[in-house]
């Protein structure tokens, strides 16, 4: 496995490396490392995604596993922050192509990336031929010519060619009667100036390797999913009609599946375009029941394991306060105000400042404006919802607010705590 350095420069100059010190006990971090793939100009076309552990002792995974992890830290990191405006190529194991491990990614910004390992066989043909239907893109990864290749070929977009496992010769071999098929050639493992030199004269398009970058490692952090939740979302989506309704009060629970959610829905499933989303309901019903399954999937797949519960019951009393105030004083959308004191909470939960996480996650303007910066009528019943709480907490004996806060805050207390407490260790 290649060596991975711990910082670097991704799109838009923003520092591949997310400073993760002092972060909360219940914040878990998730690890993505990206790799560039370039033109014939020199241009980044893409970034290869690439699963690193967290942690040196941090336990061994399946290559389903693997992708489960690579496509929720894109999601927890977000798709923008993480590559731009560029393609995401991303590790297939058998279990992607026969949609056991599904990528919740954007079809039309992402490339599956068939790997060697993958048996060809009507099962995973098949397979490919329908992410191919649903947008997605099909590259065809340390690609040597095996029985049934060419059923591959004719799906795929993109051949990857492994020129320091193959040699000159034999790369060049094969990428001449891969030119048969409708595919643009990728030389990868390129580590010399003289190694593109070579594989630009051979007719190669595109180009990964040292000679051009090594993989940077992006840090993120986010609160892991209980797995009281985990099992709730999954016995939830075994009905036949799922209830939009229930989902959503269990996801409300949860802060760190509420920011996937909302940036899954953000990101666009439909060439990629990127949509205004404010509210876990409007996510749910624009993302549908399809793609709520197959996340819910990854999430359970991931294991990701969790942390402590003081920051996670200040959050969702903070959340359930600002969205039955925002009902009893007409200030706005109650669902709008609860999305916003959730993740007004985050830097609670993350130990992270909230000026970092509005520049960091891709989400609706106007509800970071509100929930990190406390501006407009939103913004305004956050802060004062908060600083309720704080004062209640430093002197309890002398809250100095107003009754409906106090009311709200209460009823918002008694609605978290049962959940919150089912948490705890016994």
């Amino acid at each position: 496995m290649d060596a991975v350095p711990e910082r670097g420069t991704g799109p838009a100059g923003l520092s591949a490396h997310q400073d993760v010190v002092g972060a909360s006990p219940m914040a878990a971090e998730v690890v993505v490392a990206r790799q560039p793939i370039v033109d014939l100009d020199g241009d980044v076309v893409g970034f290869e995604l690439l699963y690193r552990p967290s942690h040196p002792d941090a336990p061994g995974v399946t290559g389903d596993q693997m992708t489960a992890q690579v496509v929720l830290g894109a999601l927890t990191i977000g798709v923008d922050q993480l590559v731009g405006d560029k393609a995401m190529f991303c590790n297939a194991e058998r279990g992607v192509l026969v949609g056991d491990t599904p990528v919740t990614l954007p079809p039309a910004r992402t490339v599956i990336e068939v790997l060697e390992t993958v048996e060809i066989d009507d099962e995973t043909v098949a397979g490919c031929r329908d992410l191919v239907e649903r947008g997605f893109s099909l590259a065809l990864d340390d690609f040597v010519w095996v029985p049934g290749a060419e059923r591959l070929l004719e799906l795929a977009s993109i051949v990857k060619i492994d020129v320091r496992a193959l040699g000159r010769e034999a790369s060049a071999a094969l990428a001449a009667r891969c030119r048969a098929y409708d595919v643009r050639l990728l030389a990868e493992k390129v580590e010399t100036d003289d190694d593109v030199a070579w594989a630009r004269a051979e007719g190669f398009e595109l180009f990964q390797g040292y000679a051009i970058s090594r993989p940077n490692v992006v840090r993120g952090l986010t609160i892991a999913a209980s797995a009281v939740t985990q099992v709730q979302l999954a016995m939830t989506l075994l009905t036949e009609d799922v209830d939009f309704e229930e989902l959503e009060g269990i996801l409300r629970r949860e802060p760190g599946l509420v920011v996937q959610v909302l940036q899954m829905a953000s990101a666009g499933a439909d060439h990629g375009l990127r949509r205004q989303v404010r509210t876990v309901r409007e996510a749910l019903v624009l993302l549908g029941t399809t793609r709520i399954r197959q996340w819910v999937a990854l999430t359970i797949l991931s294991q990701q394991p969790g942390g402590g519960l003081d920051g996670l019951a200040t959050a969702l009393q903070r959340a359930r306060a600002c969205e039955s105030l925002a009902g009893s004083r007409a200030t706005g959308a109650p669902d709008f105000a609860f999305t916003v004191g959730l993740l007004s909470s985050l830097d609670l939960l993350l130990g992270l400042p909230l000026d970092q996480l509005g520049t960091t996650l891709d989400l609706d303007a106007e509800l970071k404006a509100a929930a990190f910066r406390h501006e407009g009528p939103m913004g305004a019943l956050v802060a004062e919802v908060s600083g309720f709480q704080r004062e209640v907490d430093t002197d309890p004996d002398e809250p100095d607010w107003s009754a409906d806060v106090d009311a709200a805050a209460a009823a918002a207390f008694a609605w978290a705590m049962p959940y919150v407490n089912t948490l705890a260790p016994a």
